[in-house]
């Protein structure tokens, strides 16, 4: 609500809403160009956002068409952009997988294929989007999805995320290599969050068989594995997934440890907040919303000691303010 053309459609939200019926009806609806800019956190890379009018048509496009028929068929473990999904219930998948194993297993020795697409989004040929959407949906909903998506990224290869319709063909593109692998591979231990995904096994061969066939699936759409991020290792060394590290333990028990760099990144970060605060450029009630939830983040690891000491260090960023209350 902070941007004065959400803050206006909202507004006039019941005849902003009746115009886009009457222009989609006659045929003269015309998405606006995309704002695009860089993301720098975790990592830097392009996205777009659309303005709010085309949010609307593209939201109800995707809610009441695309993503009903496009998602009926996944597998379990394709946890990303879906209800009753999300980073958590990875999350808690992934550790309810490490325990299954450990029991059926006797033990956590065991290894780890972890791979992660090259350039998926910017990889992406739009030739195979429209396949992808023809394999669930009619031939009018899918010139109406690719018309979106080449309106806003008008060339052959290649999307940026941001835009809804992105997410969804994200998440559908490879849902083929889902079953691919727990079906033909026969992958018991298995999960993929977007473009990342794991493979847990006793049998190390069976993983380089694994690696082998999946990236020439993949490269059946032009895609291919990351050299550098994919990669097979013990599994006893832990699994590094969405910002947290999965440690199974001798006695069963997995053990979740937010990334120390995650830590470091939201110390400098407190740190600049309350410089502001300090200068009255942010109100102390932000710096408190913003810390809180990156809190409510750590809180989905084993972090209780970690979270006593950010207590203590934001206490300290206003060490100063408090004693000249106290006086």
């Amino acid at each position: 609500m902070w941007k004065a053309s959400v803050a206006r459609y909202v507004t006039h939200g019941i005849e902003e809403t009746l115009r886009l019926e009457r222009e989609i009806a006659a045929e003269t609806y015309k998405p606006r160009k995309p704002h695009t800019f860089r993301l720098t956190y975790p990592k830097e890379r392009p996205c777009s956002s659309t303005h709010i009018r085309d949010r609307i048509v593209q939201r109800s496009l995707n809610d009441n068409v695309v993503y009903p028929a496009m998602t009926r068929s996944f597998v379990w473990d394709n946890m990303a952009c879906q209800k009753g999904k999300g980073t958590t219930k990875a999350m808690d998948r992934l550790e309810y997988q490490m325990r299954r194993y450990f029991i059926n297993h006797g033990g956590r020795e065991g290894w780890v294929l972890q791979c992660d697409v090259e350039g998926y989004y910017r990889n992406m040929r739009h030739s195979d989007a429209r396949e992808c959407f023809s394999r669930k949906l009619d031939e009018e909903t899918v010139d109406h999805a690719m018309a979106w998506l080449q309106r806003q990224y008008p060339y052959e290869v290649g999307f940026e995320p941001g835009s809804q319709m992105v997410q969804i063909l994200g998440i559908s593109l490879l849902d083929p290599l889902d079953h691919f692998i727990k079906e033909r591979l026969g992958a018991r231990y298995y999960g993929r969050y977007m473009d990342d995904f794991y493979l847990i096994s006793a049998d190390r061969d069976f993983l380089e068989r694994c690696r082998a066939e999946i990236d020439r699936e993949l490269g059946k759409l032009g895609l291919h594995l990351h050299p550098k991020k994919t990669r097979i290792f013990p599994l006893k060394n832990g699994i590094k997934v969405l910002g947290f590290t999965f440690r199974l333990t001798e006695t069963g028990k997995v053990v979740r440890i937010i990334d120390p760099k995650n830590v470091k990144h939201e110390r400098k970060k407190l740190a600049r907040m309350a410089r502001l605060v300090r200068e009255g450029r942010m109100t102390r009630e932000k710096f408190d919303e913003c810390y809180g939830s990156w809190k409510a983040h750590a809180e989905l690891g084993d972090s209780h000691k970690l979270l006593q000491r950010m207590d203590a260090y934001v206490r300290d960023l206003f060490k100063e303010d408090n004693n000249e209350n106290c006086a």
